[in-house]
């Protein structure tokens, strides 16, 4: 028992300086969101979806301007910013 906790904390500490430093999109709502991700003043080159309730972790490594599908809605995402969507909206999570 105590191994596996201890593996685990270890595990946490190596896995924390990458999660970081990469970007989070968290989607709060209980509809799933269609994106569109592009680099800095490029043309849309991902698109993906971020269901219910989940978060998506390693996003936007580099920076890019994410688009949601359904409302149009664009954001420019830094490679550290963690991004929420709520009632549809979304916006950098405050600390």
């Amino acid at each position: 028992m105590k191994q596996s906790m201890l593996l685990m904390f270890l595990a946490s500490l190596m896995v924390a300086p990458a999660v970081g430093k990469a970007g989070v999109l968290e989607n709060m709502d209980l509809d799933d969101y269609q994106y569109e991700t592009s680099e800095l003043g490029a043309v849309p080159h991902t698109v993906g979806t971020i269901y219910a309730e989940s978060f998506q972790l390693d996003f936007c490594v580099e920076g890019c301007r994410l688009k949601l599908l359904k409302t149009g809605q664009t954001i420019t995402m830094q490679p550290d910013d963690y991004i929420v969507i709520n009632d549809g909206v979304m916006k950098r999570k405050e600390d």
